[in-house]
Parts: structure tokens; sequence; C-alpha cells
């Protein structure tokens, strides 16, 4: 019982020493007048910006107010802003800060749905999968399709969308965009609604309807894949891309995809454009009832069940 106890201390007194060493390297860097943070909030575009400390320590976010972050280390200034915002728009759940200057130029931040989010000094050429290795790796909630790379030059940022689960499944990583010291990767969770503009619509059956944000040339496939795949039942033989033409009309695209499952044929996987809704219905035909592996299973345990009540009915 003794050497139990004292196994029980050692393992707090590891992770107590854990968690210290963990903070205070969230905390080494203190804000000061002068710096710049980039602030980006998941599903609220219009709320990213770079923000100043001014003389007085404080930054100042419109409707919002100054709110002071002087003397903070990252992390605490993270969670002040947060609280802010949350008082006006409570909704926000989350939020990332990361630095820029002269202190971020070795740093690489790493934020979202990852073991550990925190800045990380990554030498070399690092991949965005590098960056997410070092952060302990994605979450199980992680969507690693749609990974975003923000990347400030003087006042202006750039955001980079990189479906990095495409490179994973096909072994490709060195196809991968490498990140720049002071660059944040972002990794979203997976039922996250992306409501920026240019979003492709995912709806019906599908295991994750929502919006998601496809970059580059991309076809119908990738938009389903986004969205988690067609679950039982979805009728994939009647697809429907919904698209917005210049003129303020719809056009509505009725595809197979069955057909491009079957034969490869890209005409039944078309291009998917920026603001393209994608519907996947649901088939309610009789043979695709009876045809369903839940179906099948049900009737096997019936027959099953009624076999063995024949046989004891008899005894």
């Amino acid at each position: 019982m003794k050497s139990k106890l004292m196994l029980v201390t050692a393992a707090v007194v590891f992770l107590t020493s854990f968690a210290s060493a963990t903070l205070f390297a969230q905390q080494d860097v203190r804000l000061r007048t002068g710096d710049t943070v980039r602030l980006d909030v998941p599903q609220r575009d219009d709320l990213a910006r770079l923000l100043t400390v001014d003389t007085k320590g404080d930054v100042s976010l419109p409707l919002v107010g100054a709110i002071h972050i002087g003397g903070l280390g990252i992390e605490e200034a993270r969670a002040a802003i947060l609280r802010s915002l949350q008082e006006l728009y409570p909704s926000v759940q989350s939020i990332s800060l990361s630095l820029i200057g002269e202190e971020a130029r070795r740093l690489i931040y790493v934020q979202g749905q990852v073991a550990r989010a925190g800045k990380y000094e990554l030498g070399g050429t690092p991949s965005v999968w590098d960056a997410i290795k070092e952060a302990g790796g994605a979450t199980s909630e992680a969507s690693l399709e749609s990974v975003r790379i923000i990347r400030a030059s003087g006042e202006v940022s750039t955001t980079t969308f990189v479906n990095v689960q495409a490179a994973l499944d096909s072994g490709d990583i060195k196809s991968l965009p490498t990140l720049k010291p002071g660059d944040t990767v972002i990794v979203p969770e997976r039922n996250a609604t992306y409501t920026g503009t240019g979003a492709i619509n995912v709806f019906g059956s599908v295991m994750h309807p929502g919006a998601y944000a496809l970059t580059g040339d991309r076809r119908l496939i990738d938009a389903l894949l986004a969205a988690g795949g067609p679950i039982e039942g979805a009728r994939m033989s009647k697809l429907t891309i919904i698209r917005h033409d210049p003129t303020g009309g719809m056009t509505t695209i009725s595809v197979n995809f069955e057909r491009y499952l079957e034969t490869g044929d890209l005409r039944h996987n078309p291009p998917i454009l920026p603001n393209d809704t994608v519907s996947v219905p649901r088939s309610s035909s009789f043979w695709s009832t009876i045809a369903s592996p839940n179906f099948l299973l049900a009737l096997v345990s019936t027959t099953a069940t009624v076999a063995a009540l024949i046989i004891y009915s008899d005894r």
C-alpha cells in the first residue's frame, strides 16, 4: 500500500512539474508597447485583424473598446481578449492570438484542434504537417481537410487553406506547403461551419452537412469528402449542384455520381466553384430499403428468432 502511495505521489509531482513547465513556455514572451499581435476568430472572419499594443498597454477592438494586455503572456492575452469579445459576441467560443514581429521571427503558432496548442520553434523548412505533429498531432475532432495557414507581412496577412488529409491519404507529404517563422496554423473542428466568402455548401445525406472552404481546382468528390462522405441510403445517382450565375439567376446541374465511381468518367465528377451548393438526396425506394445492411441484418435476426420459436414449440 505504501509503495502504491509513493507511485501516486510521484506521478502527481511529475504532472504538476510538466504543467508548470508547459505554462512557463507559453508565458515566456511578455507583450509590451509596440508589439503587434494577430487576432483570428474561427467562424467570424470579420473580427480577424492585427492589433498593436499602445503606450498604455492596451489594444482596441471596434465596439468592444480597449483591452489591457501589456505585460501579459500570449495565452493570458488570448484569454483576456476572449472574455471581452464574449461580452458582445456570446457565440464566440475560441480565438487564436499570435505575435507578429521581431520576437516571433523564429516561432510558428499552432492553434485549434491539436493536442498542445501553442508556439513552437522549428528548425529548417518545416511543413504544415511538421507543425501539427510538433503540437502533439490532431485531435479526434479535427478536420485536416481545411487547415488554415495565416501569414502576416507588415500590415497585410494572407490565409491559405490546405488539405492535409489528402496528402496523408496519398502519402505525398512532400507536397504540403512549408512554413515561415511567424506563421500561424489553425486546425479547425470537423463539424465547424465556415462562414467566409466562397464557401461550398454540402447538404443532405452526408456525414457532416455544412459549408466548407475548398481552394484551388476542386471537383464534386472533394466537396463530398470534406463533408465526411455520403451516409447509408444516399442516392448518389441523383446529386444536384446549384450554381449562381453572373446575371443573378441560378443554374441547376444534375449529376450521376455513381457513374463516376463505376467508370471514372470525369463528366460525372464536375468541377466545383465557390458558393456552389451540393445536395445529396436520400433514396426512399422499396428496393433500396430492403438492400440496406441494417434491413438485411434485421431480417436475418427476425428469421432466426421465428425459426427458434417454431423448433421450441415442436418439442
